[in-house]
C-alpha cells in the first residue's frame, strides 16, 4: 500500500468536504481517504497504484463543482489567504444584490412588475453559483441533499407562495424574504470561511515559531539569506530578541534561551559552546555564534509544524459519529420539514403558513455547524498541547488519552536521569576529604560509567600523574599505587578476593568499597537521581485516577525503593527489553482501559509501539520516537502526561459540548418555527450560520486556554 498526504482548499463547507471524503472512500483504489477539513489535508492510502494530482482532481470534480486545489504536501503550513478574487466578487455581489433588495422593497410599489424584476435579478445576481451546485449534482446523478440544495429550495419555496397563494397587499413582498435568506446565508458563508480560516492560521502561528531569515557569517562579513537557505555547517550570528532560525551547536559566546515554544516551561535556558540551540528558541540574553547541524525543513519546529499538521489523519470518535451523522441528518430534516407542510396545511388551513414554515425548517437543517466545529476543537487541542512541549500525532490519540486508566513507565531516562551520581561516601578511620582524594585517584583512568560518575566536575589531571600500577578488571575492581600507597576500590567481591572482608552496605543503590593498603575505609554510594517531576507525575495521575506500573531492568531492590518512595502502585524489575513487552501485554488485560506506556523511544519502542498509548519522553531529536509514539514529550518532564490528559479532555467535551449546543439550538429554533406565527427567515438563517460562526470560535478558543494542574496535588 502506498501512503500520501496533499494540501487540499476550495471547499465552500465542511460538508462538502465530508462528501467528497466518502466518495473518495468508495473508488476501488482507495484503502482509505481522509479529508482534514479544519488543516486542508487529503489523506489517502492507495490499494495498487498511485495516482496523480491530476487524476485526484478529476475524481473529486465528479462530486464537487468547485475547482478543489491539490498540491503535493511540503514539509510547512501554510497560510490560506481570506481576501482573494472570489472573496472580492461575492462582496460586490452581496452590496448590488442589497441596493436592488432594498429599491425593491421600498423604493417600488410591492405589486409593480418591476419589483418582481429587481428580486429575481438579485436572487440570481447573489445566488446563481449556489443553483449552479445545485444542477451539477443532479444532472451528473450526484446525491444533490445538502445546505445549497436547502437554500435552493426555500427561495423556489418563495416563488410557490407568491404563484400559489398570492396576497392582495404586497403581492410580492414574499420574495424580499427569499432574497433575504440567500443574502444573509451568502454573508453568513462569508463570516463562516474568515472565522475558520483565522482559526486554522492562528493554530498553524501558534506552533510556528521559525525565524524567516538568518545572519550568515562568513568569518568576517555578515549576510542577511532566508533561514531556508541555509547549509550544514554555515556559521550563523544570532542577537538578543532573534529567533534561532535551525538547530544549531553553539560555536562561540554564551546566553540564556527561550524554550517555551518547544518545551512548555518558561525557566530560561543557559547554553555555552558545545551546547545545541534548537530552531524556535529565542534568545533572551548574550550573541552566539552558531553552526548550522540541520537544514530548515529538518529542524524541530519544521518537524513539530509537520507533525501538527498531519495529525488529522486519523478521525476521533466524535469525527466519525458526525461524519455518519451528517449523511442521515439533512435528508431527515428534510422529509421532516416536507411532512410538517403537508400535516400543517390540511390541519390549519392555512397552505401559506404551512409552506413558510417547513421552509425555514429546510434552512435551520444545515449541519455545517456540527461537521466543522468538531474537527476544528480536535485540532486547536493538538495546538494547545504542542503549546505546552506536547506533540499528539492524531485526533484519536486525544480520544485514547481521555480514556487513560493505567501508565506503564520505564524508569532510567524516563523517572530519573539515566546517569550515575554520587550521591553518598561513607568513610571509617578516615576524613571524607582524604576518603575522596584516594577515591579520585583510583577512578581518574577508568572509561566505566560509575568511574565517569564520580569523577564528574573533578578534574583528573590532580591524580593522574601520581597514580602508578593502574590495572583495571572489568566489572570488578581497580588496583593502583598513588602516593606509595597501594589502593583497592570495587565490589564486595573484588575486595574479598583480595583478602578484605566487607560487610555489604544497605544502601540501596550501587556500592564502590575503598581500602588502603589492605585496609578497608568506607564505600561511596552512587544512585541514579529522580526527576524533580517524577513525584508531581505520579501524584496527578493518581488524581486523575490512573494507575502507574514500573517495568524495569534494575535490581528488585532499586525498583521497589523507587516505587516506594515515589508511591508508584507495582512494579516488575530485572526485565529485559522484550520482557518488558510481554509484562505491558499482561497489564492491557481490559480492553476498555486504555492503557499507555512511556519510555525514551530508543530501547522502549517495541513497547511504545505495543501500548495503545505510546509516549517518547525527550524530545523530537530523536527518529524512532517520533517514528514509533504516537505522543511525543518534547522535554524530560514526566508530569506533561497529565497535562496531555487534560488537554484531551478539555477538548473532548468542548467537542461534544459543540455538538448538543448546536442540536439544541437547531431543535429550539425548529420548535419556535412550528409554534410562532410568521417566524422570519433572518432567525433561522442565524440557526444555520449565524450558529456555525459562534461554533467556530467556541472549538477555536482552546487554543488559548491555560492547562491548569490542581495546586494541593503537585
Amino acid at each position: 500500500m502506498i501512503k500520501k498526504v496533499y494540501s487540499i482548499s476550495g471547499f465552500d463547507c465542511a460538508n462538502c468536504a465530508a462528501k467528497v471524503e466518502s466518495f473518495l472512500n468508495h473508488n476501488e483504489n482507495i484503502e482509505y481517504a481522509r479529508i482534514d477539513f479544519a488543516a486542508n489535508r487529503l489523506y489517502i492510502t492507495y490499494k495498487h497504484h498511485e495516482y496523480s494530482i491530476d487524476e485526484i482532481k478529476k475524481l473529486i470534480k465528479q462530486i464537487e463543482s468547485n475547482d478543489i486545489i491539490v498540491t503535493d504536501s511540503k514539509q510547512e503550513v501554510k497560510q490560506e489567504k481570506f481576501f482573494n478574487k472570489k472573496t472580492y466578487i461575492l462582496l460586490a455581489r452581496v452590496v448590488v444584490c442589497f441596493i436592488l433588495m432594498f429599491v425593491a422593497r421600498f423604493a417600488i410599489d410591492q405589486n409593480d412588475i418591476a419589483s418582481l424584476i429587481l428580486y429575481i435579478i438579485s436572487i440570481l445576481i447573489i445566488g446563481y453559483n449556489i443553483f449552479y451546485k445545485v444542477l451539477y449534482k443532479i444532472f451528473h446523478l450526484k446525491n444533490p441533499i445538502d445546505e445549497f440544495l436547502l437554500i435552493t429550495l426555500a427561495v423556489v419555496g418563495v416563488s410557490l407562495i407568491v404563484g400559489i397563494f398570492p396576497s392582495e397587499d404586497g403581492r410580492f413582498e414574499p420574495f424580499f424574504d427569499g432574497t433575504m435568506v440567500i443574502l444573509l446565508f451568502q454573508v453568513g458563508q462569508l463570516v463562516e470561511h474568515y472565522a475558520s480560516n483565522k482559526s486554522r492560521n492562528a493554530i498553524s502561528t501558534a506552533v510556528d515559531e521559525r525565524s524567516d531569515t538568518a545572519t550568515l557569517y562568513d568569518g568576517e562579513n555578515t549576510t542577511i539569506v532566508a533561514s531556508r537557505d541555509l547549509k550544514v555547517n554555515d556559521l550563523i550570528i544570532v542577537k538578543v530578541g532573534e529567533t534561532i532560525p535551525v538547530d544549531s551547536e553553539v560555536i562561540e559566546g554564551e546566553g540564556t534561551l527561550d524554550v517555551s515554544s518547544l518545551t512548555g516551561e518558561y525557566v530560561p535556558k543557559l547554553v555555552k559552546p558545545g551546547d545545541e540551540a534548537l530552531s524556535g528558541c529565542i534568545l533572551k540574553s548574550g550573541t552566539l555564534t552558531l553552526q548550522v547541524k540541520k537544514a530548515y525543513q529538518d529542524s524541530t519546529v519544521s518537524k513539530i509544524l509537520e507533525l501538527v499538521a498531519s495529525s488529522g489523519e486519523h478521525k476521533a470518535k466524535a469525527e466519525n459519529f458526525i461524519s455518519k451523522f451528517a449523511k442521515y441528518y439533512t435528508p431527515a430534516v428534510l422529509i421532516a420539514a416536507i411532512l410538517l407542510a403537508v400535516i400543517y396545511g390540511p390541519v390549519t388551513g392555512d397552505w401559506r403558513e404551512a409552506v413558510h414554515k417547513a421552509l425555514n425548517l429546510v434552512i435551520i437543517a444545515c449541519p455545517c455547524a456540527i461537521v466543522i466545529s468538531v474537527p476544528l476543537s480536535y485540532f486547536a487541542g493538538i495546538g494547545l498541547a504542542s503549546k505546552n512541549g506536547i506533540i499528539i500525532k492524531g485526533a484519536n490519540y486525544l480520544d485514547e488519552l481521555v480514556h487513560l486508566k493505567k501508565l506503564v513507565s520505564d524508569k532510567t531516562g524516563t523517572l530519573t536521569h539515566g546517569a550515575f551520581m554520587l550521591h553518598k561516601v561513607n568513610p571509617i578511620n578516615i576524613s571524607e576529604d582524604e576518603f575522596k582524594e584516594y577515591l579520585y585517584a583510583a577512578e581518574c583512568l577508568s572509561n566505566h560509567p560509575i568511574a565517569k560518575a564520580i569523577m564528574h566536575k573533578v578534574k583528573a589531571k590532580e591524580y593522574v600523574n601520581k597514580v602508578k600500577d593502574y590495572k583495571e578488571e572489568a566489572g570488578k575492581g581497580i588496583t593502583l599505587t598513588y602516593k606509595d600507597k597501594k589502593i583497592i576500590a570495587g565490589n564486595r567481591l573484588f575486595l574479598a578476593s583480595h583478602n578484605i572482608n566487607v560487610a555489604e552496605a544497605s544502601e540501596v543503590g550501587t556500592i564502590v568499597y575503598l581500602a588502603i593498603d589492605n585496609q578497608y575505609v568506607g564505600y561511596a554510594l552512587l544512585s541514579d537521581e529522580l526527576k524533580k517531576d517524577a513525584q508531581p507525575m505520579v501524584n496527578l495521575l493518581h488524581y486523575a485516577g490512573v494507575e502507574i506500573v514500573l517495568l524495569t531492568g534494575d535490581k528488585e531492590e532499586i525498583a521497589a525503593t523507587t516505587c516506594r518512595e515515589l508511591g508508584i502502585d507495582r512494579w516488575h524489575s530485572e526485565l529485559l527489553p522484550d520482557e518488558k513487552t510481554k509484562y505491558l501485554e499482561m497489564e492491557m488485560n481490559d480492553p476498555k482501559k486504555k492503557v499507555a506506556f512511556i519510555g525514551d523511544g530508543i530501547n522502549d519502542a517495541p513497547s511504545i509501539i505495543r501500548s495503545d498509548i505510546g509516549i517518547a519522553m525527550g524530545g523530537i531529536g530523536s527518529d524512532i520516537a517520533v517514528n514509533n509514539a504516537d505522543v511525543v514529550i518534547m522535554n524530560d518532564n514526566p508530569a506533561k502526561v497529565y497535562d496531555a490528559h487534560k488537554i484531551a479532555k478539555m477538548t473532548r467535551n468542548r467537542a461534544w459540548f459543540c455538538v448538543i449546543f448546536s442540536l439544541a439550538v437547531k431543535l429550539a429554533v425548529s420548535i419556535a418555527d412550528i409554534v410562532v406565527e410568521n417566524m422570519p427567515p433572518i432567525i433561522a438563517v442565524l440557526a444555520d450560520t449565524g450558529l456555525t460562526v459562534l461554533m467556530i470560535v467556541c472549538a477555536f478558543i482552546i487554543l488559548y486556554q491555560k492547562v491548569r494542574r490542581p495546586k494541593h496535588i503537585v
